[in-house]
Protein backbone atom coordinates (compact mmCIF):
# COMPACT_ATOMS: atom_id res chain seq x y z
CA UNK A 1 0.00 0.00 0.00
CA UNK A 2 1.26 3.49 -0.90
CA UNK A 3 1.80 6.36 1.51
CA UNK A 4 0.11 9.77 1.48
CA UNK A 5 2.35 12.07 -0.60
CA UNK A 6 6.06 11.61 -1.10
CA UNK A 7 7.44 13.54 1.85
CA UNK A 8 10.99 13.85 3.17
CA UNK A 9 11.66 11.25 5.92
CA UNK A 10 11.55 13.85 8.69
CA UNK A 11 7.96 14.74 7.75
CA UNK A 12 6.50 11.24 7.69
CA UNK A 13 7.66 9.72 10.99
CA UNK A 14 4.73 8.26 12.92
CA UNK A 15 6.17 9.32 16.28
CA UNK A 16 6.43 13.01 15.38
CA UNK A 17 3.88 13.68 12.63
CA UNK A 18 0.80 15.65 13.64
CA UNK A 19 -1.38 13.82 11.10
CA UNK A 20 -1.79 10.06 10.81
CA UNK A 21 -3.33 8.49 7.71
CA UNK A 22 -4.95 5.14 8.56
CA UNK A 23 -6.25 3.00 5.66
CA UNK A 24 -9.20 0.72 6.47
CA UNK A 25 -9.92 -1.23 3.25
CA UNK A 26 -13.03 -3.04 4.46
CA UNK A 27 -15.95 -3.94 2.21
CA UNK A 28 -18.34 -6.47 3.69
CA UNK A 29 -21.91 -5.15 3.71
CA UNK A 30 -22.19 -3.21 0.45
CA UNK A 31 -25.53 -3.70 -1.27
CA UNK A 32 -25.10 -2.12 -4.71
CA UNK A 33 -21.82 -1.32 -6.50
CA UNK A 34 -18.60 -2.83 -5.16
CA UNK A 35 -15.00 -1.66 -5.08
CA UNK A 36 -14.71 0.46 -1.94
CA UNK A 37 -12.11 -1.94 -0.50
CA UNK A 38 -9.75 -0.58 -3.17
CA UNK A 39 -10.55 3.01 -2.20
CA UNK A 40 -7.75 3.66 0.32
CA UNK A 41 -4.96 2.46 -1.93
CA UNK A 42 -6.38 4.37 -4.91
CA UNK A 43 -6.55 7.60 -2.89
CA UNK A 44 -3.00 7.15 -1.63
CA UNK A 45 -1.73 6.37 -5.14
CA UNK A 46 -2.95 9.68 -6.60
CA UNK A 47 -2.04 11.81 -3.57
CA UNK A 48 1.53 12.45 -4.72
CA UNK A 49 0.15 14.44 -7.67
CA UNK A 50 -0.99 17.22 -5.33
CA UNK A 51 0.88 20.38 -4.47
CA UNK A 52 1.78 20.73 -0.80
CA UNK A 53 0.78 24.41 -0.73
CA UNK A 54 -2.84 25.24 0.07
CA UNK A 55 -4.25 27.91 -2.21
CA UNK A 56 -6.80 29.18 0.35
CA UNK A 57 -4.69 29.42 3.48
CA UNK A 58 -1.38 30.01 1.70
CA UNK A 59 0.42 27.46 3.87
CA UNK A 60 2.27 24.19 3.31
CA UNK A 61 -0.20 21.72 4.83
CA UNK A 62 2.57 19.10 5.22
CA UNK A 63 4.59 21.27 7.60
CA UNK A 64 3.34 19.44 10.70
CA UNK A 65 4.15 16.00 9.26
CA UNK A 66 1.94 13.29 7.75
CA UNK A 67 2.59 9.61 8.48
CA UNK A 68 0.78 6.74 6.79
CA UNK A 69 0.22 3.83 9.17
CA UNK A 70 -0.25 0.16 8.25
CA UNK A 71 -3.85 -0.60 7.25
CA UNK A 72 -6.39 -1.96 9.68
CA UNK A 73 -7.17 -5.16 7.86
CA UNK A 74 -8.12 -8.70 8.86
CA UNK A 75 -5.89 -11.51 7.61
CA UNK A 76 -8.93 -13.62 6.71
CA UNK A 77 -12.54 -12.80 5.81
CA UNK A 78 -14.54 -11.74 8.85
CA UNK A 79 -18.14 -10.89 9.65
CA UNK A 80 -19.22 -7.25 9.93
CA UNK A 81 -19.40 -7.60 13.72
CA UNK A 82 -15.89 -9.07 13.85
CA UNK A 83 -14.63 -6.21 11.68
CA UNK A 84 -16.23 -3.73 14.08
CA UNK A 85 -14.28 -5.19 16.99
CA UNK A 86 -11.07 -5.42 14.96
CA UNK A 87 -11.22 -1.71 14.12
CA UNK A 88 -12.18 -0.70 17.65
CA UNK A 89 -9.44 -2.80 19.25
CA UNK A 90 -6.79 -1.60 16.79
CA UNK A 91 -7.64 2.07 17.28
CA UNK A 92 -7.33 1.59 21.05
CA UNK A 93 -4.13 -0.46 20.84
CA UNK A 94 -2.48 2.12 18.59
CA UNK A 95 -3.71 4.87 20.96
CA UNK A 96 -4.83 6.92 17.97
CA UNK A 97 -6.90 9.32 20.10
CA UNK A 98 -4.46 9.48 23.00
CA UNK A 99 -1.28 10.96 21.56
CA UNK A 100 -2.44 14.44 20.59
CA UNK A 101 -2.14 13.52 16.92
CA UNK A 102 -4.91 13.74 14.34
CA UNK A 103 -6.00 10.40 12.80
CA UNK A 104 -7.57 10.51 9.36
CA UNK A 105 -9.04 7.15 8.31
CA UNK A 106 -9.51 6.19 4.66
CA UNK A 107 -12.25 3.64 3.94
CA UNK A 108 -13.58 1.28 2.93
CA UNK A 109 -17.30 1.31 3.51
CA UNK A 110 -19.11 3.48 6.03
CA UNK A 111 -19.44 0.71 8.60
CA UNK A 112 -15.85 1.50 9.66
CA UNK A 113 -17.02 4.71 11.38
CA UNK A 114 -18.94 3.45 14.48
CA UNK A 115 -16.01 1.57 16.08
CA UNK A 116 -13.77 4.61 15.54
CA UNK A 117 -16.36 6.90 17.13
CA UNK A 118 -16.72 4.48 20.04
CA UNK A 119 -12.97 4.71 20.71
CA UNK A 120 -13.03 8.51 20.38
CA UNK A 121 -16.02 8.87 22.72
CA UNK A 122 -14.20 6.83 25.36
CA UNK A 123 -11.24 9.19 25.18
CA UNK A 124 -13.06 12.54 24.91
CA UNK A 125 -16.18 13.59 26.79
CA UNK A 126 -19.14 15.11 24.96
CA UNK A 127 -17.93 14.31 21.44
CA UNK A 128 -20.17 15.21 18.53
CA UNK A 129 -20.14 13.71 15.05
CA UNK A 130 -20.49 15.70 11.84
CA UNK A 131 -21.57 13.43 8.99
CA UNK A 132 -21.40 14.40 5.31
CA UNK A 133 -23.42 11.89 3.32
CA UNK A 134 -26.14 11.33 0.73
CA UNK A 135 -27.82 8.77 2.99
CA UNK A 136 -29.00 9.02 6.58
CA UNK A 137 -27.65 5.55 7.56
CA UNK A 138 -30.09 5.47 10.48
CA UNK A 139 -31.68 2.06 10.03
CA UNK A 140 -31.28 -0.11 13.11
CA UNK A 141 -30.35 -2.97 10.78
CA UNK A 142 -30.23 -3.58 7.06
CA UNK A 143 -30.25 -6.82 5.11
CA UNK A 144 -30.25 -8.61 8.44
CA UNK A 145 -27.28 -6.90 10.07
CA UNK A 146 -26.86 -4.22 12.75
CA UNK A 147 -23.30 -3.54 11.54
CA UNK A 148 -24.31 -2.67 7.98
CA UNK A 149 -23.02 0.45 6.28
CA UNK A 150 -26.70 1.52 6.15
CA UNK A 151 -26.84 1.39 9.97
CA UNK A 152 -23.61 3.29 10.62
CA UNK A 153 -25.15 6.40 12.17
CA UNK A 154 -27.67 4.38 14.17
CA UNK A 155 -24.66 2.69 15.80
CA UNK A 156 -22.88 6.04 16.24
CA UNK A 157 -25.87 7.33 18.22
CA UNK A 158 -25.19 4.56 20.74
CA UNK A 159 -21.92 6.29 21.65
CA UNK A 160 -22.92 9.94 21.39
CA UNK A 161 -26.31 11.67 21.04
CA UNK A 162 -24.67 14.57 19.23
CA UNK A 163 -24.96 13.93 15.49
CA UNK A 164 -25.27 16.55 12.75
CA UNK A 165 -25.92 15.26 9.22
CA UNK A 166 -25.14 17.30 6.10
CA UNK A 167 -26.06 16.59 2.48
CA UNK A 168 -28.67 13.94 3.29
CA UNK A 169 -31.08 13.40 0.43
CA UNK A 170 -32.02 9.73 0.73
CA UNK A 171 -33.72 8.20 3.76
CA UNK A 172 -36.58 5.83 4.44
CA UNK A 173 -39.83 6.60 6.22
CA UNK A 174 -38.57 4.41 9.07
CA UNK A 175 -35.52 6.65 9.43
CA UNK A 176 -37.62 9.81 9.20
CA UNK A 177 -40.25 8.66 11.71
CA UNK A 178 -37.58 7.60 14.18
CA UNK A 179 -35.71 10.91 14.01
CA UNK A 180 -38.35 13.63 13.68
CA UNK A 181 -37.29 15.20 16.99
CA UNK A 182 -33.79 15.82 15.65
CA UNK A 183 -34.70 16.65 12.06
CA UNK A 184 -33.30 20.18 12.47
CA UNK A 185 -29.90 18.50 12.70
CA UNK A 186 -30.32 16.95 9.25
CA UNK A 187 -29.13 19.53 6.71
CA UNK A 188 -30.40 18.59 3.27
CA UNK A 189 -29.04 20.01 -0.02
CA UNK A 190 -32.35 21.86 -0.43
CA UNK A 191 -31.74 23.69 2.87
CA UNK A 192 -28.18 24.52 1.79
CA UNK A 193 -29.38 25.96 -1.52
CA UNK A 194 -31.96 28.05 0.34
CA UNK A 195 -29.46 29.59 2.77
CA UNK A 196 -25.88 28.36 2.99
CA UNK A 197 -24.92 30.71 5.83
CA UNK A 198 -27.94 29.71 7.92
CA UNK A 199 -27.01 26.05 7.47
CA UNK A 200 -23.45 26.70 8.64
CA UNK A 201 -24.89 28.45 11.69
CA UNK A 202 -27.09 25.46 12.45
CA UNK A 203 -24.19 23.03 12.04
CA UNK A 204 -22.07 25.00 14.50
CA UNK A 205 -24.98 25.40 16.93
CA UNK A 206 -25.65 21.67 17.23
CA UNK A 207 -22.02 20.53 17.38
CA UNK A 208 -20.19 20.33 20.70
CA UNK A 209 -16.69 21.71 21.21
CA UNK A 210 -15.02 18.42 20.23
CA UNK A 211 -15.98 17.04 16.81
CA UNK A 212 -15.29 13.90 14.83
CA UNK A 213 -15.97 14.28 11.09
CA UNK A 214 -17.08 11.45 8.82
CA UNK A 215 -17.35 12.07 5.07
CA UNK A 216 -19.03 9.63 2.73
CA UNK A 217 -17.80 10.65 -0.71
CA UNK A 218 -21.35 10.29 -2.06
CA UNK A 219 -22.24 13.56 -0.29
CA UNK A 220 -20.91 15.12 -3.50
CA UNK A 221 -23.06 15.18 -6.58
CA UNK A 222 -22.12 12.25 -8.86
CA UNK A 223 -20.91 14.79 -11.42
CA UNK A 224 -18.00 15.47 -9.04
CA UNK A 225 -17.59 12.01 -7.50
CA UNK A 226 -18.92 9.26 -9.77
CA UNK A 227 -16.77 6.54 -8.18
CA UNK A 228 -18.88 5.45 -5.23
CA UNK A 229 -21.12 2.52 -4.36
CA UNK A 230 -24.48 4.29 -4.15
CA UNK A 231 -24.43 7.59 -6.09
CA UNK A 232 -27.37 9.94 -5.51
CA UNK A 233 -28.24 12.94 -7.72
CA UNK A 234 -28.65 16.36 -6.19
CA UNK A 235 -25.50 16.36 -4.09
CA UNK A 236 -23.18 19.08 -2.83
CA UNK A 237 -20.25 20.66 -4.61
CA UNK A 238 -16.62 21.17 -3.57
CA UNK A 239 -17.10 24.70 -2.21
CA UNK A 240 -20.17 23.83 -0.15
CA UNK A 241 -18.41 20.92 1.55
CA UNK A 242 -15.09 22.67 2.11
CA UNK A 243 -16.83 25.88 3.20
CA UNK A 244 -18.53 24.01 6.05
CA UNK A 245 -15.37 22.09 6.91
CA UNK A 246 -13.33 25.28 7.17
CA UNK A 247 -15.77 26.96 9.55
CA UNK A 248 -16.00 23.86 11.72
CA UNK A 249 -12.21 23.53 11.92
CA UNK A 250 -11.91 27.24 12.76
CA UNK A 251 -14.43 27.18 15.60
CA UNK A 252 -14.31 23.62 17.02
CA UNK A 253 -11.64 21.15 18.10
CA UNK A 254 -11.75 18.49 15.40
CA UNK A 255 -10.24 15.34 16.95
CA UNK A 256 -10.24 13.05 13.92
CA UNK A 257 -11.98 12.25 10.65
CA UNK A 258 -12.65 9.64 8.03
CA UNK A 259 -13.32 9.68 4.29
CA UNK A 260 -15.18 6.60 3.09
CA UNK A 261 -16.96 4.92 0.17
CA UNK A 262 -14.52 5.87 -2.60
CA UNK A 263 -14.84 3.16 -5.23
CA UNK A 264 -12.30 3.43 -8.08
CA UNK A 265 -13.78 3.22 -11.57
CA UNK A 266 -10.57 1.97 -13.17
CA UNK A 267 -8.68 3.11 -16.20
CA UNK A 268 -7.89 6.80 -16.39
CA UNK A 269 -10.98 7.93 -14.46
CA UNK A 270 -9.40 8.93 -11.15
CA UNK A 271 -11.77 11.84 -10.52
CA UNK A 272 -13.22 10.51 -7.28
CA UNK A 273 -10.02 9.31 -5.65
CA UNK A 274 -8.29 12.58 -6.52
CA UNK A 275 -11.19 14.50 -4.98
CA UNK A 276 -10.90 12.33 -1.85
CA UNK A 277 -7.14 12.96 -1.66
CA UNK A 278 -7.64 16.71 -2.03
CA UNK A 279 -10.35 16.59 0.60
CA UNK A 280 -7.97 14.85 3.01
CA UNK A 281 -5.39 17.55 2.30
CA UNK A 282 -7.98 20.28 2.93
CA UNK A 283 -8.93 18.76 6.26
CA UNK A 284 -5.29 18.68 7.33
CA UNK A 285 -4.73 22.24 6.14
CA UNK A 286 -7.79 23.56 7.98
CA UNK A 287 -6.96 21.59 11.13
CA UNK A 288 -3.26 22.40 10.99
CA UNK A 289 -3.96 26.11 10.64
CA UNK A 290 -5.09 26.16 14.31
CA UNK A 291 -1.96 24.46 15.69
Amino acid sequence: MSSFLKLPPERCEAATAKFLIVPVPYEGTVCFLTGTAQGPDAVLAVSDQMEHFDEELLIDFTQHGIATLPPIQAQNPVTAEEEFHLIYDTVRQRRLFQTGQFPLFLGGEHSITPPIVRAAAEQFSNVSVLQFDAHADLRDSYTGGRYSHASAMCRVLEYTPNLVQVGIRSFSQEEYDGNRERFAQIITPAKIRESFNDCIGNVLYYLTDKVYITIDIDVFDPAFAPGTGTPEPGGLDWFQVTGILRRVCETKEVIGADIVETSPLGGNNVTTEFLAARLAAKLMAYRGNKI
